[in-house]
């Protein structure tokens, strides 16, 4: 009979690769929170701007563009056309390319007709088998012929406004569509016409058959008074530009540790961690079951390049605590493992994200997770979907199991995951919990977070919307949480004895530097205030006043049924969470 003790090394081992290592490599972007433990480490800053830099806003891009429910129309490549109202077209959120090409523009509408338009850009400057438009099309033509498709209309050329496109028509099943191109300078405009009925086909290309190209002069005209800037499905070009000059990564507070609470003033929140845990500068098991999957799709990864880049300059991580050091070997026992990573990441980034404003609103929770999941693949491992709130913030919570193969081994295997994201003060905050089973993974979710409602800390200079000044201080990655839980406050090593429960006795913390932390009882007595929790499906009907409960009460919870993320004696009503939506799912 196999040891169960090693199953978690092998399936991390599987996912590691070779010269397996659990030890989270540091960063300074991703540098940890202080602890009370070490508090002369050295000051994490921003990189300094090349002299020669110039500002990337100057510049023209292909995604520069304007939307509005009745037309879009492209600012670099000087054309525009009308929408057709029937439609309904929405903006889809969509993963970078990994062809090379550049998408402009992507629309869908709701079912029973599915109306999409697309339009990408194809570069071909610097190409040494530069191609036409008609050759592209000829391609794309041959490659859905071979996959089985019925052929409406063969390989043809129109003239409109001016530029010969070349187009072509096919069906399978109910999807319909037409595919047109033409070539711009050094690129191939390509524009995809579709839907599940063939007169909405007939009318989106009979719309696009008035496109207009027009002297950039004239852009103000065609600019409808309720259009807004787009820059595409996807983070295009100049916005990673843009961010990776300045990072709004290095302007988001890292916290501190004090005994076994973190607490972040300028965020205003703090979370108890569990007692005796590791604390580390990154997680572990999401990018393990990123490799993990690009692995199984052939070496196809889950998230772009463009993505990493946008995640890497946008989100800290701000601390990832392990139930258990990993040996000498880089094993870890399957039933000892347990983790909790906490990042924050800058909304600034991604401007048409919108958090949902109330536990009740399923839609705008959709919408949220279709473009959050572009970033997070991990969720889509997370059947399971709820809204809750909880100290005045509204929670998406995500459960799901990441299910592994060990070789020479029938039975499958599994790790239970959740993911709790909330909006605070101009960032996303997420929790991630993983370990064995679901009734570990609870235990994980009850840990007490608090909320600080006192106005946020006012940091000088501050140069990001939402963000703050560059981190002070960066953890040590050895450090283990809780070790100093018996000590003193004021001891001679610095550590200081775990932070009270309640705010009556919360001001016998101290802190290590008040210029730049705000001492935990200011943190702990501001996020006593009563606080509601509430499921999806009956927002705002469970709600609780116990600031002045034990802290050692528990609450009573199946295992696997809901979130806590409460303080102790808070509850948060049970509803049945509903299948996250496939990322091309239009309204």
């Amino acid at each position: 009979m196999r040891n169960p003790a090693k199953f978690l090394a092998v399936f991390l081992a599987i996912l590691f690769g070779s010269a397996l290592s659990l030890r989270a490599q540091s960063s300074p972007a991703a540098a940890g929170p202080a602890t009370s433990a070490n508090p002369g480490a050295t000051p994490a800053t921003s990189a300094p701007a090349p002299a020669d830099s110039k500002d990337a806003k100057d510049e023209a891009y292909p995604e520069q563009a304007y939307l509005s429910p009745s037309r879009y129309t492209n600012q670099y490549f000087d054309f525009s056309f009308e929408l057709p109202p029937e439609a309904q077209l929405r903006a889809v959120p969509e993963p970078g390319a990994r062809d090379g090409s550049i998408q402009l523009l992507e629309l869908g509408g709701p079912p029973p007709l599915d109306a999409e338009i697309s339009i990408s850009a194809i570069p071909t400057a610097g190409n040494s088998n530069k191609q036409d438009a008609k050759a592209f099309l000829r391609y794309s033509l041959d490659q859905e012929l071979y996959r089985g498709v019925e052929e409406l209309r063969g390989l043809s050329k129109a003239s409109i406004a001016g530029h010969q496109f070349f187009l072509f028509e096919t069906r399978r099943g109910i999807e319909q569509h037409v595919v047109l191109a033409t070539t711009l300078g050094d690129y191939i405009l390509r524009v995809a016409l579709a839907a599940h009925d063939e007169k909405m086909v007939h009318r989106l290309e009979a719309s696009f058959d008035r496109v207009v190209f027009f002297a950039p002069p004239e852009l103000k005209q065609l600019v409808a008074g309720d259009a807004h800037a787009y820059d595409g499905p996807s983070v295009s070009s100049h916005q990673l530009e843009t961010l990776e000059f300045d990072p709004p990564a290095n302007h988001i507070d890292p916290g501190v540790i004090r005994g076994d609470f973190y607490e972040n003033p300028t965020l205003g929140f703090s979370y108890r961690i569990p007692q005796g845990w590791t604390l580390e500068a990154n997680g572990a098991v999401q990018p393990a079951v990123e490799r993990y999957r690009e692995r199984e799709d052939f070496g196809r990864p889950r998230v772009g390049r463009a993505e990493h880049r946008l995640m890497d300059a946008c989100s800290r991580t701000l601390f990832s605590v392990w139930a258990k050091r990993p040996d000498a070997s880089g094993q870890i026992s399957y039933d000892d493992f347990g983790e909790v990573t906490v990042s924050a990441i800058s909304l600034a980034c991604f401007p048409r994200m919108k958090f949902p404003a109330d536990s009740a609103d399923q839609k705008s929770a959709k919408d949220f997770l279709l473009q959050f999941g572009l970033t997070h693949p991990i969720i889509d491992d997370m059947r399971d979907a709820k809204e809750f709130t909880a100290g005045g913030n509204v929670f998406v919570y995500l459960h799901g199991t990441v299910g592994f193969l060990l070789p020479n081994d029938a039975l499958a295997r599994r790790l239970s995951i959740a993911m709790a994201v909330t909006q605070r003060r101009g960032y996303l905050l997420t929790w991630f919990f993983a370990a064995p089973h679901d009734r570990e993974l609870q235990a994980l979710t009850d840990e007490r977070v608090l909320f600080d409602n006192a106005p946020p800390v006012t940091v000088l200079s501050a140069t990001k919307p939402g963000g703050g000044e560059a981190a002070t201080r960066i953890a040590e990655p050895s450090a283990s949480v809780g070790a100093t839980s018996g000590a003193a406050a004021g001891g001679t090593n610095g550590a200081i004895a775990n932070p009270p429960a309640t705010a009556a006795n919360a001001s016998a913390t101290s802190a290590p530097d008040s210029a730049t932390q705000t001492s935990a009882g200011a943190t702990n007595a501001a996020a006593t205030d009563s606080a509601s929790a509430s499921s999806s499906a009956d927002a705002g009907s469970a709600s609780s006043s116990n600031s002045g409960a034990d802290p050692s009460a528990s609450t009573e919870q199946t295992p696997g049924d809901h979130p806590s993320l409460l303080r102790p004696g808070e509850t948060v009503q049970p509803s049945k969470g509903a299948p996250i939506p496939k990322k091309n799912q239009s309204q």
